[in-house]
């Protein structure tokens, strides 16, 4: 698999459209570059979703609602596309202030599994995990 800067460039607008999305809050738009059938492996229970409309209607139950302009960006994007196939993976910095004016940050791992459908480049599984703290 090579990388050819049109394909990278199609995949990373894609990724990035994603985060903007979640960054803003725009849950309508969260998905809508993703397959309706794919499969989401979430770092939140029930870490596992098998369609963009289950993860769709999860939204609001693990979004934190945050005051202010949230942090969302993709860290170190590595992509690897084929004709017809790509990867991705990369860390995600999220932050924000809730309501109560508590801070969060966290940073999280994600990958992307990408097919291209009908000319487009299309999320078929995603997986989001975090290490886990041993005390």
């Amino acid at each position: 698999m090579g990388n050819n800067l049109s394909t990278e460039s199609e995949i990373r607008a894609v990724l990035e459209s994603w985060a903007a999305a979640t960054r803003e809050g725009r849950s309508d738009d969260v998905l809508k570059n993703y397959a309706a059938d794919l499969v989401i492996f979430d770092v939140l229970p029930p870490m596992k979703y098998e369609s963009a409309e289950t993860y769709r209607r999860s939204w609001d139950e693990w979004q934190p609602e945050s005051q202010g302009e949230a942090t969302f960006d993709l860290e170190d994007v590595v992509i690897t596309a084929g004709h017809d196939v790509a990867f991705a993976f990369c860390f995600i910095r999220c932050a924000g202030t809730l309501p109560d004016g508590t801070v969060f940050h966290d940073l999280v791992r994600a990958t992307f599994c990408l097919e291209k459908v009908n000319g487009s480049w299309v999320v078929r599984h995603q997986h989001i995990s975090k290490p886990f703290e041993q005390s």
